[in-house]
């Protein structure tokens, strides 16, 4: 923790102002335009009330996945990727500073919901651009598994080039072992069953599961929210589980077409 505060200081932004205009409210906290070097940037303060009137463990966890989110982003650079500036110091009440990183238009989820007939072409090169962020995540020595990949965290320009962003959750899986064993804080409908237990074991293929999913959300226009778990079989009228393809039935049949 010590060095990712030593290098949290090395990425201290100056000169950078606020200009009035806030961008968004999430369950993380407030996303607000920053002027800098003559430039329009995005902030992200982390809410108060995460930091404040807490128990001292909370306040840890939650420094240290800020503290995770700087330096792994300070690390990445593609085009892909939502690009990290630096940090700096808001000012008020808070105890940490906001994430500076490029401005970008809106989320995927924004788009898909704005616009009900978006062409192929742009579904394609979107997917596309989400496929190419993960490879390069995938791809490192100690390969960067996002964790929580969803049309929420996927940001568009304007020209409509997708990045992934928030890399809070994410986790480097250590070169001797391919899977971990922490739980992972993924949106439900997007995650692998295996993520949902207590002890889960997994990888870079849970990432590609979830990118699975935000292909039937891009395609369809529509959340791809599966069925329960269960269903009850007809004949004994006892629950049985249900495979993930039959929970996700209803989407993929309506992406291909094929009933």
């Amino acid at each position: 923790m010590d060095s990712e505060i030593i290098h949290l200081r090395s990425l201290c932004l100056t000169g950078l102002s606020p200009n009035g205009k806030d961008i968004g409210v999430g369950a993380y906290g407030k996303v607000f335009e920053v002027n800098y070097c003559g430039r329009i940037y995005a902030a992200k303060e982390v809410h108060p009330i995460l930091i404040q009137g807490v128990r001292q463990e909370e306040f840890e966890a939650t420094k240290r996945a800020f503290l995770t989110e700087c330096v792994q982003s300070s690390a990445l650079s593609h085009p892909n990727i939502v690009q990290f500036l630096g940090v700096y110091n808001p000012g008020g009440q808070s105890l940490l500073p906001a994430l500076v990183m490029e401005r970008m238009q809106e989320s995927l989820t924004s788009l898909v919901e704005k616009y009900p007939n978006i062409p192929s072409y742009v579904k394609f090169s979107v997917l596309l651009d989400v496929s190419e962020g993960l490879w390069y995540l995938h791809s490192h020595d100690l390969p960067i598994v996002h964790r929580d990949l969803s049309p929420n965290n996927i940001l568009l320009t304007g020209q409509l080039i997708a990045k992934i962003s928030d890399l809070g959750v994410a986790k480097v899986i250590q070169a001797d072992s391919k899977k971990t064993k922490t739980r992972a804080p993924g949106t439900v409908d997007f995650m692998p069953p295996e993520s949902l237990l207590d002890r889960p074991e997994y990888g870079p293929p849970l990432d590609v599961f979830s990118y699975g999913g935000v292909i039937l959300h891009v395609v369809n226009q529509e959340w791809p929210k599966p069925l329960h778990f269960v269903t009850v079989d007809p004949k004994t009228k006892m629950p049985v589980a249900l495979t993930e393809v039959e929970r996700r039935q209803e989407h993929i049949r309506k992406m291909t077409g094929i009933q």
